[in-house]
Formats: structure tokens, C-alpha cells, sequence
């Protein structure tokens, strides 16, 4: 029997399969079918099997962990979907929704780990990060997120390394255009730390370094799930 997310998937998988799945993310659905499907229950229900019938098939607690971060990334990601719809969508907006872009790409650099040492015990499925004191061989997500960024030389770094500046770092300023906000583009925010240089500016302000939220956070969407689509071709999807 073909399952697909448009039938068989659960509602935000249904919800988001020709929305966003089918034109933007069909590795999502090609994953699912040949992974995460036989560690459900289908056809009778959706829900992932019990211990012992996984056991059955051949699969184990690594697989649910790496079906479950599956499932995660398109959650965060139709967070950001519905972010995209705001119309106004302002700084505040973007605060959140970096969060779950970037939550998105923790997630997916874990699950690209994971699913790279699938066939060793490498990762423990159920820890999301080694314990203070314990031994350097046990390790989890966070450890695996880092393994994966060193790896493939932290990818999406600069989107990250904006989102750090925008909530951990100093308020960046705006440039007032009518009723518009502008913010500094991505890899501008760091010449404007001093916010003289717009709020006391001695010449023309600099609008050109400076975009709308909205069209910053839409780049930033599409850079990172071009970076998943590409990841699942080229890491997942050929070992399946």
C-alpha cells in the first residue's frame, strides 16, 4: 500500500503537503514514506509502534528518535509559514520567528548526525545532551548538533550568527520609512552595534544596508529549507 502525506499523514503534514511539502520540501514526504512509515502502525493507526512490534521489524529506539526530529523540523517550519502570513510582520515577529528557523536547523543537523551514525550507538536517543561529569563517549542531540555543524563547516552560520545578534545581543536600529521599519540586512547588523550611526547620522542614512523584517525573515526561510532539501537528497534519501 503508497502512503502519502496528502492521505496518510497526520494534519499539519496534510495541511502543509501541497502549501508548502510538495512545491518546496518533497524530500519531507519521500523520507517519511520509506522511514518513518514502517515504524507506525498504518494502516490502523498513525501512531508509532510499541517496543516489542518494533523489535519485530528491526528497528529500535534510534529510529523513533530520528522520526520524531523529522516530524519536528516541519512543525517548526510551519511556524514559520504562518509568521510569513502577518501582514504587517515586524521585529518583533522576526524575534520569534528565528527562533523556530533556527530551532528548525538545531533539529535538522541533529537528525543528519543521528542518521549518519545510525549504525552504531553513538547517540543515545533519549539524551539531549551529555551530563555534567559523565564520560566524553556519552553523548546526545546537543553533542550530536555539533558533530554535524564541524563536520559540514557550520552551514547556515551567518542566518544563525544574525539571529544571536537580534536575541542575545544589543536592540538593532531602524530605519523609519513612513510606516515602515527597515533593520539591517544580513551581514550588516554588525557595522550598526553603534546605533549613532543612524540615530545621529552625519550624512545621508544608510538605507541601501537596512530591509523590511518581513523580506529578511522570507531569505532567511528559503536559504534554510533549500539547505534541507538538498541535505535530505543528498544524506538521507540515498541509504534509505
Amino acid at each position: 500500500m503508497a502512503y502519502t502525506l496528502q492521505k496518510d499523514g497526520d494534519w499539519i503534514e496534510q495541511e502543509l503537503y501541497h502549501r508548502f511539502v510538495q512545491p518546496g520540501f518533497p524530500s519531507y514526504e519521500l523520507f517519511w514514506q520509506k522511514f518513518v512509515v514502517p515504524l507506525t502502525n498504518r494502516p490502523v493507526n498513525i501512531h508509532f509502534c510499541d517496543d516489542a512490534e518494533l523489535a519485530e521489524r528491526g528497528f529500535g529506539h534510534k529510529h523513533i528518535c530520528i522520526a520524531q526530529l523529522h516530524y519536528t523540523v516541519l512543525a517548526q517550519l510551519r511556524r514559520c509559514l504562518e509568521l510569513l502570513k502577518l501582514n504587517p510582520f515586524n521585529v518583533d515577529h522576526l524575534v520569534f520567528g528565528m527562533s523556530c528557523l533556527v530551532g528548525a536547523q538545531d533539529v535538522a543537523f541533529e537528525l543528519l548526525e543521528r542518521f549518519s551514525e545510525s549504525k552504531s550507538s553513538k547517540y543515545d536517543p533519549w539524551l539531549d545532551k551529555r551530563p555534567k561529569g559523565a564520560a566524553s563517549h556519552v553523548n546526545g542531540g546537543k553533542e550530536a548538533q555539533k558533530a554535524w555543524k564541524k563536520k559540514e563547516k557550520h552551514p547556515l552560520q551567518d542566518i544563525r550568527d544574525y539571529r544571536n545578534n537580534l536575541i542575545h545581543g544589543r536592540s538593532l536600529p531602524g530605519i523609519v520609512i513612513g510606516d515602515t521599519i527597515l533593520i539591517p540586512k544580513l551581514g550588516k547588523e554588525r557595522q550598526y552595534f553603534d546605533s549613532r550611526l543612524v540615530t545621529a547620522p552625519v550624512a545621508a542614512l544608510p538605507v541601501a544596508d537596512f530591509d523590511k523584517p518581513a523580506n529578511l525573515f522570507a531569505a532567511f526561510f528559503g536559504t534554510t529549507v533549500s539547505y534541507f532539501e538538498s541535505s535530505w537528497q543528498k544524506h538521507l534519501l540515498p541509504h534509505l
